[in-house]
């Protein structure tokens, strides 16, 4: 069998994932071809420019509307159904619906044409379960982020595709033929690819279907409701970026001509700078990732879209452009004047950081939601993703309309909201703020490379064991695993003013002598017991203390005590690299290197709880030293 590198280096050409990329990157084009093409004709055949915003709101407003009704029932359906079959079902239905959209195009019955928008939207909602719940069962959990990943940034290429070809064909003297010819088309490829993608089983195939639109709605927001906390803040956050998303997007054409004073050309330059840095962000992040979920790179994404937000919104400072006339400027007029080319450098900013913030995220509810429950729980994304899509029309409308504010203090608003988010997510769940701090500690201080991580276990109760090497050494073994880990940490230093704050947030267990404090040790192994009860990590240094030498001592018998009480698998971890550290005992403090520390974590594989005895233990842990000198890749 393959090694989980050559699997993610041939994800896009495997059959596994390939045809559901595809499959997803025809109705990304279908969806906005049409839709792009659709608003044109609305607001060319308004009387006035009051009734073009009307059919054009009317038309957004039927596209969302069947994410509110319809959802529940999607998620439900994709619950119980085998999903490559339940796909081949919602794209062939498209055929039928894109025939229907030809023949508005053709006609230009502006009813048709609504009429259709409303079906392209019930189409996305069955669709939308599907696309995200169907790709753990083809991917391996290491492979999670990279197809996230192609997914996200193919979407944005596939919107940016059908955008910008429905909006110039459908202005041509041939276009509304050109049009109706592309989405059947479309529609048709859709289906043939769809008929490739790989069967994947029910994952509740006894789950009770309601057709009523408020229960069934109820039951996929009970079903996300049950998840961990990490999952519901992760829907949150994406439903965010949605809200910020359709804004930009939305503002995007009246930002150029006001703020930038540019043509259509312009626009469209903006929309694929945008578009395409999402695309660029969410590859770059799979990259950062190391082809993990690391939630380090989420807090890293907000900050880069707050950011850029405020400097988008400081017009003054980044644009020298004074209209002396009516005559909106060329593209190759705005790169040429003053400091506008700032401007899109601002837009790629914005967009680089989404994909850093999405991909995780999406990569975090596939992995940590139930697997009975996966698909409801993304229904109930998709919902919420609608509601704060409707939330953002009304923030748009409220602040420039109403308020009369400029797009400018819309944007600086948005930036302030964003920030204000984000720490709101991450107090609620600091794994997200203390992977970031992990994550910008092995970056700008050490090279770090693992082996084994695999070893870790996805799900299920397990106990890490380690050997002590400095106070940062449960970072790295943090780093190593794709969940959390709750270590024992010395209540002195647990307790210690300037680190209280992070032990507390890594929800570590601390831990006192026996001799010194009782009540402290008992608690810390009820903590412990109880942890494992619930199915989570353990990391311990069962050294029970800092190496003077840099060498393993012996491992003291808590262990065993552990164990004996919850039995369940223990993973053995070498940490090398860190002896000599300036968070070692054998500090050398001295200025930074050009060259990074390298340090290993090595993984071994879980050993079972009926053959758990703390020297062997130790043994097993001077065995994986071995690779460090050897160099872990």
């Amino acid at each position: 069998m393959k090694n989980n590198q050559s699997y993610q280096s041939g994800l896009l050409s495997s059959k596994r994932f390939l045809p559901l990329f595809i499959t997803q990157f025809f109705s990304a084009i279908n969806d906005n071809v049409y839709k792009q093409s659709v608003l044109i004709l609305l607001i060319f055949q308004a009387a006035t420019l009051a009734d073009g915003a009307l059919y054009s709101n009317i038309a957004a407003g039927l596209f969302i509307l069947p994410f509110f009704l319809f959802s529940g029932m999607a998620g439900q359906l994709a619950e119980k159904t085998e999903k490559s079959k339940l796909i081949r079902i919602v794209k062939l239905f498209e055929i039928p619906i894109m025939i229907v959209g030809a023949v508005s195009i053709l006609t230009q019955y502006v009813w048709l044409m609504l009429a259709t928008v409303f079906l392209m939207g019930v189409q996305s909602t069955f669709f939308g379960p599907l696309k995200y719940s169907i790709l753990p069962q083809h991917v391996a959990p290491s492979e999670l982020t990279k197809a996230n990943a192609l997914v996200e940034s193919g979407t944005f290429v596939a919107i940016l595709i059908g955008t910008i070809f429905g909006t110039y064909y459908i202005t041509q003297s041939l276009g509304p033929t050109a049009i109706s010819i592309a989405v059947l088309v479309l529609a048709v490829m859709g289906y043939v690819s769809s008929r490739f993608i790989p069967v994947s089983e029910a994952n509740e195939p006894n789950l009770k279907f309601t057709y009523n639109i408020f229960s069934s709605t109820k039951n996929v927001f009970t079903a996300l409701n049950s998840q961990t906390e990490s999952v519901g803040k992760s829907v949150l956050g994406i439903s965010w970026f949605w809200l910020i998303g359709a804004i930009i997007l939305t503002s995007l054409p009246n930002y150029v001509k006001h703020v930038m004073g540019g043509d259509e050309l312009v626009v469209t330059s903006a929309l694929v700078v945008f578009s395409l840095s999402i695309a660029i962000g969410s590859l770059l992040c799979e990259k950062l990732s190391r082809s993990r979920i690391e939630l380090g790179i989420v807090p890293f994404g907000a900050i880069l879209i707050t950011l850029f937000l405020y400097l988008l919104s400081q017009e003054p400072a980044i644009s020298t452009y004074t209209p002396q006339h009516t005559e909106l400027l060329t593209l190759a007029q705005v790169l040429k004047t003053g400091d506008m080319v700032w401007h899109f450098i601002w837009m790629a900013g914005i967009g680089i950081g989404a994909g850093f913030y999405t991909v995780p995220l999406y990569a975090l509810i596939q992995q940590r939601t139930e697997e009975a429950s996966r698909s409801r729980v993304i229904a109930a994304n998709n919902v919420l993703n609608a509601l704060f899509m409707v939330g953002s029309a009304v923030l748009s409308i409220v602040t420039l309309s109403v308020f009369q504010w400029s797009i400018s203090e819309l944007l600086l608003l948005l930036a302030g909201l964003n920030l204000l988010i984000s720490v709101y997510i991450y107090t609620k769940v600091p794994e997200f703020f203390l992977r970031f701090v992990i994550y910008i500690l092995a970056i700008c201080m050490y090279r770090v490379r693992t082996k084994g991580e695999a070893n870790i276990p996805n799900e299920g109760a397990a106990v890490i064991v380690c050997n002590h090497v400095s106070f940062v050494d449960w970072m790295f073994i943090l780093a190593a695993s794709p969940r959390p880990i709750r270590f024992m940490v010395f209540a002195p230093i647990y307790y210690s003013p300037a680190l209280h704050w992070l032990f507390k947030m890594a929800k570590a267990i601390p831990i006192d002598s026996e001799k010194t404090n009782p009540e402290a040790f008992k608690k810390a192994f009820d903590e412990v017991a109880s942890a494992l009860e619930k199915g989570e990590l353990v990391g311990i240094f069962p050294e029970g203390k800092l190496t003077s030498d840099g060498s393993i001592d012996i491992f003291r018998r808590g262990i065993e005590r552990i164990i004996a009480r919850s039995p369940v698998p223990v993973v053995p971890v070498h940490l090398g690299g860190l002896w000599g550290s300036m968070f070692s005992r054998k500090a050398k403090w001295q200025l930074p290197r050009l060259k990074w520390s390298l340090v290993s974590v090595a993984v071994g594989g879980p050993i079972a709880a009926d053959k758990v005895v703390a020297d062997d233990l130790r043994e097993h842990v001077l065995a994986l030293k071995a690779l460090h000198s050897k160099g872990v890749d």
